[in-house]
């Protein structure tokens, strides 16, 4: 088998991010990817993890605790979801993708065991997600890591990632997406979320909303686990219920200090210190947050035996790359690529661009899923100077049309432009816009890979050499 077999392997199964609808039998998925599991000889049994969930963020948190403990000398894996440019990005050991050999040789072991399983006819068919799952388990042990950081695919409590026995169990923001699937109040979603929190655990959390708080604690309460709430210096916005004594407080602030367009620095206020003048390239209020709560989640990693010092932190934070999050990859005109797909990220990415950027005017190139709260991104976007409507190359992308008559309802004042592919909205982008103006690729991150691989011919920003491959159209 090679590796274009294996990938054909992976994807014939069903697979909910190329648009098939989210319809199983959900008390069974644990239990399905264990019997999947005990036949690989349970991998994930032989290293210790990180189990991250949330709304938002999943995917920088986990960057960020992966690169200071790779700083610190400690093998790691990263197993994250969804993929820009190629399958293999989403399991990597030591910061190295998986190369193509070592899936195609994984593969066949696990569609033996998948195959023993299915024979037994308990479950219903596995689906990509999980099979990507076992191989990224699998390769981990193989590879002698020593601490892996996974992130959540959707939800948590059925997720696959969550057969794992995490020395910490970490949840980000929390807002409103896959309602259809999670629930449609924050304490629905955060209680699908907080089923990664084990029994006796440690749960470390910087998520807002007091709604979304209660929820998590109550789990954490049931179920004897420590929780640990990261947020803003200066304010909480459940401090009402930490007074009468439902939650803990706040235990690690952040505090945002400068910026510029390369990185920002920030400071953090542990229990036991102050970390002043940290640095991250990564841009945005909320990767501050995402920083702050990897670092309340790396204490935890410490006492648990995984050394890391404040060089490994300071190094680690300000080397990290996760793309496709306020990813500057042009100038003159200024072209910024972010991969906001529902309204709380889109109102964040419109409140930094301002903050971050000095433009004219700003020019949005936007590509949405069906799936996803088309409205309230659109009325995030009322104020903006264009919009550029075009559609993603996956099944689930929402047609122009359906966009344009979205805008008409809800954004009315927004000019219009449309353009059938990204590669076609970039460029009128650039035919439209003056050296002053900003463009920002967003509303998918499906969109924002389709930016990078764009922008890798035509920004003036190395985008090209952060791509290892190309497995999408």
């Amino acid at each position: 088998m090679d590796y274009k077999e294996a990938l054909s392997y992976i994807y014939s199964f069903t697979d909910y991010e190329r648009g098939d609808k989210y319809s199983r039998k959900s008390d069974e998925n644990i239990q399905r990817i264990v019997a999947l599991l005990e036949l690989l000889g349970n991998p994930h049994h032989q290293y210790s993890n990180t189990l991250v969930a949330g709304t938002k963020g999943k995917g920088s948190t986990s960057a960020y605790i992966e690169r200071v403990l790779r700083e610190a000398g400690i093998r790691t894996g990263l197993y994250t979801q969804p993929d820009l440019h190629t399958f293999r990005e989403r399991i990597r050991v030591n910061g190295a993708l998986i190369r193509e050999q070592e899936v195609a040789q994984l593969i066949p072991i696990i569609r033996t065991a998948v195959e023993q399983v299915q024979s037994r006819a308990l479950f219903e068919p596995f689906i990509t997600y999980e099979i990507g799952t076992a191989l990224a388990l699998l390769y981990f042990a193989h590879q002698h890591v020593r601490h892996a950081v996974v992130e959540v695919g959707l939800g948590g409590r059925l997720d696959a990632t969550n057969v794992t026995q995490p020395l910490v169990s970490v949840i980000t923001s929390i807002s409103y997406d896959h309602m259809e699937v999670l629930g449609d109040t924050l304490a629905k979603i955060a209680t699908e979320k907080a089923g990664i929190i084990k029994p006796n655990g440690i749960v470390v959390t910087s998520a807002l909303a007091p709604e979304a708080l209660l929820a998590i604690s109550n789990i954490a309460r049931q179920r004897q686990a420590r929780m640990i709430r990261v947020g803003p210096q200066g304010i909480d916005l459940a401090q009402a219920n930490v007074d009468e004594g439902h939650l803990p407080a706040i235990s690690y602030h952040y505090q945002l200090a400068d910026y510029r367009e390369e990185l920002q620095s920030f400071s953090v206020q542990t229990p036991t210190r102050i970390y002043s003048d940290l640095e991250t390239p990564l841009l945005g209020t909320h990767q501050v947050e995402n920083a702050a709560l990897a670092i309340a989640t790396l204490d935890i990693l410490r006492e648990a035996g995984y050394y890391w010092n404040e060089a490994a932190l300071r190094n680690g934070l300000r080397s990290v790359h996760w793309p496709a999050r306020i990813e500057v990859v042009g100038h003159q005109p200024t072209i910024v690529v972010d991969g906001a797909h529902n309204t709380d990220s889109m109102q964040k990415l419109l409140q930094s661009l301002p903050a971050y950027f000095t433009f004219h005017r700003l020019i949005i190139v936007l590509g949405v899923l069906k799936n996803k709260d088309q409205i309230g991104m659109i009325r995030a976007l009322a104020d903006v100077d264009a919009v550029i409507l075009t559609r993603v190359n996956n099944p689930r992308a929402t047609p122009i049309e359906e966009l344009v008559a979205l805008f008409a309802d809800n954004a009315p004042h927004v000019q219009i432009y449309e353009a059938e592919g990204s590669a076609q909205a970039l460029d009128l982008a650039l035919d439209l816009t003056d050296r002053e103006d900003l463009v920002c690729a967003t509303g998918s991150l499906y969109l924002a890979g389709e930016a990078l691989r764009w922008a890798a011919m035509h920004g003036d920003v190395g985008a090209g050499s952060e791509i290892e491959g190309i497995d999408h159209p």
